[in-house]
């Protein structure tokens, strides 16, 4: 027998418990496919079009022309080519994204297999399960849907896809050789290069050794990190040479200052975290976080609950290290965009799809203890491992549901404005934006009831007028002026 094999029934019931785990996993990717199917119907919406189809750096003839001026340069280049095969329709797009997201599905089971993973022979099945609950947490979540659905979420899910490549090559079992090594650098350096986000991986990977390492020496540790740490610079070098990057940074930094943006960014991770923990909520267009002073009793709360969170995450590395590597996973992920530099829109949900990861591996500790516990019961409490699977069964039924609504409302452009709009009533965007599709589907007693909203909100604002103007130009052509014009 090989050292390194499991005698007997224990061996039988770590493969049987791999190969059930690896039908979840298929059955869990037929699933998360079925719930996000209606993204495949949708158009292109907000900012699809102006960064796909109108930017002159994802043309095919200009792509490489455009290269030394553009930003996320590996994003604009998947469009290009997807321009070059497909020309410019969305289904192809949605698609794309579609097939992305379920290539993170497997590389997330083996982030939570890794991180719950147990030495005892006989609770590696329980392991296993946890490590599935998670990703399917994770995976049919709606956040997936708000990420999947625009093309513009692309930038998340490939980024996110090579982020964790680089990290799985990089804590295996035993340190990467020099293929491994290599290819490594070589996810570490386009990662950033199709979200400049994807530069925290570096500190992901710290994160692992400082919670969840083998107590390597010093060579060992250094086979691990120094491929990652080489790619992520040479990507950040390539950054702070992109012209367009510079532009773009010294917009946010006109925008507001770091420490007045880390102030309005402590409201905004607020936000953003209770966006995942009440799905419900998600929208189209959040609305922006509350701008208050430091010394405000909200901001000093906010930022007292992310001290601790982080404290927390610090201390218990020891005792808890699972945990630690989850919670801190999570504020990690979430800094670089929610810091010292200001959004246009700060609460955005799309940043949870890596930083989800950490919330979903958080379930799934919870899970793996509750499993542990019900598997070493009596029989008499059979029952009660029934109704523990069946609650937690539901919980992501009721969660692919939602996912599979807020697909589905990406789908109808009219529905999607109408949704965010009522969950923020004061925001002039979801209004003008609901206005304009219910013009271009003619519904044009309608279209003008919401543009003239957003006109209230927003009197400077030129969008809506010019939309009011071209309903009062419709009707005169059709032969029906506007109320009152007969007056």
């Amino acid at each position: 027998m090989g050292a390194g094999a499991v005698p007997g029934p224990a061996g039988s019931r770590i493969a049987s418990a791999v190969v059930a785990a690896a039908l979840a996993l298929v059955a869990l990717s037929a699933a998360v496919a079925w719930v996000l199917a209606p993204v495949a119907e949708a158009g292109f919406v907000f900012d699809d079009a102006a960064d796909v189809v109108e930017n002159p750096a994802t043309a095919p003839s200009a792509f490489w022309r455009s290269l030394g001026v553009t930003n996320r340069p590996l994003l604009k280049a998947t469009y290009a080519l997807q321009r070059a095969w497909h020309g410019d329709a969305p289904a192809p797009f949605h698609r794309a994204n579609l097939l992305l997201h379920l290539a993170c599905l497997p590389l997330v089971f083996a982030l939570c297999r890794r991180a719950l993973a147990r030495p005892a022979p006989d609770e590696r099945g329980v392991a296993l399960a946890a490590a599935w609950v998670a990703t399917a947490l994770w995976a049919l979540h709606p956040v997936a849907a708000e990420t999947v659905a625009p093309v513009t979420g692309r930038s998340h899910l490939l980024s996110t896809a090579l982020l964790l490549g680089a990290l799985l090559l990089a804590t295996g079992a035993r340190p990467p050789g020099r293929a491994r090594m290599l290819a490594a650098a070589a996810l570490a350096l386009a990662a950033p290069l199709a979200r400049e986000t994807a530069l925290v991986l570096p500190a992901l990977l710290l994160l692992w050794q400082a919670t969840l390492g083998l107590g390597e020496g010093r060579a060992a540790v250094l086979r691990r990190q120094l491929p990652v740490w080489s790619g992520t610079a040479l990507a950040a070098l390539l950054l702070a040479l992109g012209e367009r990057q510079r532009e773009l940074v010294a917009y946010s930094l006109a925008a507001r200052p770091p420490l007045e943006a880390l102030r309005g960014n402590v409201h905004a991770l607020v936000e953003i975290l209770a966006l995942w923990l009440a799905p419900w909520r998600l929208s189209a267009d959040p609305a922006p976080p509350p701008d208050l002073p430091w010394a405000a009793p909200a901001t000093l709360t906010r930022l007292a609950l992310l001290a601790a969170a982080g404290l927390i995450a610090a201390t218990a590395r020891r005792r808890h290290p699972r945990a630690a590597f989850a919670a801190g996973w999570t504020l990690l992920a979430l800094l670089p965009a929610n810091s010292l530099l200001w959004r246009l829109d700060p609460v955005s949900p799309r940043p949870l799809y890596l930083a989800g990861i950490g919330l979903a591996l958080l379930a799934g500790i919870g899970a793996r203890h509750l499993g542990g516990a019900l598997s070493s019961a009596p029989r008499r409490s059979r029952a009660i491992r029934a109704g523990a699977g069946a609650l937690g069964l539901s919980t992501l039924a009721l969660l692919a549901l939602a996912a599979h609504g807020r697909a589905a409302l990406w789908a109808e452009p009219a529905a999607l404005w109408a949704d965010a709009a009522a969950k923020a009533p004061d925001r002039p965007r979801p209004w003008t934006n609901l206005g304009i599709e219910l013009l271009l589907a003619d519904r044009l007693d309608a279209a003008e009831i919401a543009l003239l909203r957003a006109s209230e909100l927003a009197p400077a604002e030129s969008a809506a007028r010019c939309a009011l103007d071209a309903i009062r130009i419709r009707r005169l052509a059709a032969g029906h002026p506007p109320p009152g014009a007969e007056r």
